[in-house]
């Protein structure tokens, strides 16, 4: 499967190096879609967390504040291996919640109140800033290079294997959900499970494009998606289309599929079907459709202002962007790291991450809160 993904970038050295030696060396900070508006009836809590997973902070949230963990709202979930700064919405009847609430590894750095409650998705996307230990000695002569073509040409928006759990775990219980939906799982895990089957359909009709050599080639048929935001439509004019792909105005938007899924045509719907049939899903969602809402995901991904320098006292350098909502910053590493010999999106190490890391170092302690 992995040769399949290094058709890609045949020819283009990589990096080399280490990502999240320590947590510090993977921060990233959410791009919210709106800010708080001060008055409504919930609570917007600023949260940083340090190699926290997001479950057990929900869990420690609704232990302090007395609010049922489903109804703590959350946009985005955020890598646990890394420090991150992320909204969380509580109901305004929780226990108080104001500046300096905390637990161990995690703050409320701000409170404020809002209207709603933050849904999935309510987020444009996330500045990261990573760190990247003891890469080949001649990395400056590759990084330039490569960050320019990752910002022309874009990659691949498949999804990383946090996705999936260790050694698809994850991906393995939804599969299992599919075949009896009455099996005793708690409702984030279900809803994380269920969403691991249409991610693994998703990275495997991107890979099917890349063999094909036609992800970045509009199929008639197909539905492409408007870039960086905006309505889904379908290819019906695939030369004048094309122009507008290599201008990087609109992009391939792929199959999560579910019942709402907005359909392909022709040629390109067969091509979904079939992989369905071939991945051995088709009859499976096809009669649960209950289970999967369906949607459409980017196929391409453009990292915004990028920039890197070298990261002094650690021997290598600290890379910047953003990226879209849902996507990952492991994947863009993983390509410019390991350029041809990259493994592909859900290869996954002893630590989880979809590239080569160290061993553990002896990172800071994060203070136990007091509060």
């Amino acid at each position: 499967m992995a040769d399949g993904w290094r058709i890609d970038l045949a020819g283009q050295p990589g990096t080399g190096g280490f990502l999240k030696t320590v947590p510090e060396d993977f921060q990233v900070e959410e791009i919210p879609a709106y800010e708080p508006a001060g008055d409504g009836e919930f609570w917007y809590l600023w949260v940083r967390k340090r190699d926290l997973a997001a479950d057990r902070l929900l869990r420690e949230l609704a232990k302090v504040t007395g609010v049922p963990q489903r109804e703590i709202g959350m946009a985005g979930l955020k890598d646990k291996r890394a420090i991150t700064w992320q909204w969380i919405s509580l109901p305004r009847l929780a226990a108080p919640v104001d500046q300096g609430l905390c637990g161990e590894s995690w703050t409320v750095l701000r409170s404020l109140k809002h209207r709603n409650k933050l849904r999935p998705g309510h987020l444009h996307g996330n500045r990261f800033r990573l760190v990247v230990r003891d890469p080949k000695p001649h990395w400056r002569d590759i990084i330039g290079p490569r960050i320019a073509d990752l910002v022309r040409r874009g990659f691949p928006n498949a999804y990383g294997s946090q996705r999936f759990g260790r050694e698809g775990q994850t991906l393995r219980l939804g599969k299992a959900l599919l075949q009896d939906p009455g099996l005793p799982v708690n409702p984030w895990l279900r809803r994380l499970a269920l969403s691991a089957v249409q991610s693994h359909v998703f990275n495997a009709w991107v890979l099917d494009r890349l063999r094909a050599g036609t992800l970045r080639q509009v199929v008639e048929g197909e539905i492409l998606a408007h870039w960086p935001r905006g309505g889904l439509f379908v290819a019906k004019d695939p030369v004048r289309e094309q122009i507008r792909l290599d201008a990087g105005e609109v992009v391939p938007a792929g199959p999560l599929p579910g019942a709402r899924l907005l359909p392909a045509q022709g040629e390109a719907a067969r091509v979904e079907r079939d992989l369905l049939e071939r991945l051995g899903l088709g009859s499976l969602i096809s009669s649960k459709g209950k289970l999967f809402p369906g949607a459409r995901r980017r196929a391409l991904l453009y990292p915004g202002d990028p920039s890197w320098q070298p990261a002094t006292g650690h021997g290598g350098f600290e890379l910047q962007f953003s990226l879209q909502e849902g996507s990952y910053a492991t994947v863009m590493a993983g390509i410019l790291l390991e350029g041809e010999d990259w493994r592909g999106p859900e290869i996954e190490t002893a630590s989880g991450v979809g590239l080569g890391i160290l061993e553990d170092e002896a990172g800071p302690v994060e203070e136990v809160c007091s509060g």
